[in-house]
């Protein structure tokens, strides 16, 4: 295959240090030639790993697009109420997309993005990127094998992490439902998707939520606590949420510390922690984001889900069971193994994946192979892989916050 020639929109964690290693690891196969991004050093640091000229390096989309740069496709990795316009300019352009989730932060949006793309015979696909992983890929194969029998339930936990909610949730970019997305709609279309994948396309008939933010508010703010931990708080060292912990030598803030700037530096990461919101005291921040949901679902067939996200978790993982007429599915996608159990037999196999290191287990490496390969060998097989598989989980997420904010309604699809 000849080499394909992509431009990135947002260099930011998800664009730079998710999705583009992938083209420093393969380079024969792709390459980044132009890049947009409002951070001057986030934006030369990338270009300046992927060796893009100063002329293709640009502080904005609409720079990049005016340029008119011969491309294959374009990775848009902005903030969610940032992704629509761009979107639409980049199908408008003829590029082919691979979008961060969530599309939009309306489902009429997401909707019209989708639709523009179909009408222009665009490759859209959206970062879904567990549908792409080898676990969830072996999951539906053991399925559409008939393996367990008729899928009649699925039982789903999405485990956050007290420390990724407090800083993406609470602190960073999600933690205002009017500034972005809600977090059943930013997170778990994540998940949504990959009931959809998992059922081969059926239905949602009917969906009903609840949940609420109780905990992370002043109410429960420590005495004498300051607004910002960096301040003299007297409670940075017993604080489970001290800004101080970023400096913890653990796996989760190492991650989120490299968010919140990546530099050995300790004193100059502290100097630059104090001035961003990451180091707001988690109980007086203007955040909204529920902390906790369950999500009730019912599609065609009668086959039901029960779905639930919560921010009280130690792990950061995702846990899944399927159960079917003939036999159950069970497992963790951190674990890279899931059991089969069969009811007839009694007997239990334990089925083991290849996963690639990185992460949402190997999701963000596969979806840009299966990215660059759909954009090197066109074929209409290609459009499993686009967006309107995509749709159907986004607009059950925004239906599942609708029946939150209402008590809990019951919303059902035509």
């Amino acid at each position: 295959m000849r080499q394909m020639r992509l431009g990135l929109i947002g260099a930011g964690e998800r664009g730079a240090n998710c999705y583009a290693p992938y083209a420093l690891k393969y380079p024969a196969e792709v390459k980044f030639v132009c890049v947009a991004e409002p951070q001057a050093d986030r934006r030369d640091t990338f270009a300046d790993a992927h060796q893009i000229p100063q002329q293709m390096r640009f502080a904005n989309w609409h720079d990049l697009l005016s340029a008119d740069p011969e491309l294959d496709g374009v990775i848009i990795a902005t903030q969610d109420q940032e992704h629509y316009e761009p979107a639409m300019a980049c199908i408008g352009k003829g590029y082919h997309i691979l979008l961060e989730k969530p599309m939009a932060e309306t489902a009429q949006k997401t909707q019209a993005i989708v639709d523009a793309a179909k009408e222009k015979g665009i490759l859209l696909m959206v970062c879904h990127v567990l549908r792409h992983t080898p676990f969830f890929r072996a999951m539906k194969d053991v399925i559409d094998k008939g393996t367990i029998g008729e899928v009649k339930s699925i039982h789903h936990i999405e485990n956050i992490g007290y420390w990724h909610f407090a800083h993406s949730y609470v602190r960073g970019n999600w933690h205002n439902t009017k500034e972005t997305t809600p977090m059943i709609v930013a997170k778990c279309c994540h998940d949504t998707d990959i009931f959809n994948f998992l059922l081969g396309g059926k239905k949602c008939k009917k969906i009903s939520s609840f949940g609420s933010l109780s905990y992370f508010t002043r109410a429960n703010m420590p005495e004498g606590a300051t607004e910002n931990c960096m301040d003299g708080c007297p409670h940075n060292k017993d604080c489970m949420y001290s800004a101080y912990k970023y400096l913890e030598d653990r796996k989760s803030r190492q991650n989120f510390r490299d968010i919140v700037m990546r530099t050995d530096d300790k004193q100059a990461f502290l100097e630059h922690l104090k001035e961003s919101p990451y180091s707001r005291c988690v109980y007086q921040c203007d955040n909204d984001a529920v902390e906790r949901q369950v999500v009730n679902i019912e599609y065609e067939d009668g086959i039901t889900v029960s779905f639930q996200a919560s921010a009280f978790t130690m792990d950061i993982i995702r846990q899944t069971k399927i159960m079917g007429t003939k036999g159950e599915i069970e497992g963790c996608i951190d674990d890279d193994k899931f059991v089969v159990k069969d009811f007839a037999s009694g007997n239990e196999t334990e089925v083991k994946v290849h996963t690639p290191k990185t992460m949402h287990s190997g999701g963000d490496e596969c979806i840009m192979q299966n990215f660059v390969h759909a954009l090197a060998y066109p074929d209409p097989e290609n459009q499993k892989l686009s967006a309107e598989l995509s749709l159907q989980g986004h607009i059950m997420a925004f239906a599942a916050e609708y029946s939150r904010v209402h008590g809990g309604e019951i919303v059902e699809f035509e």
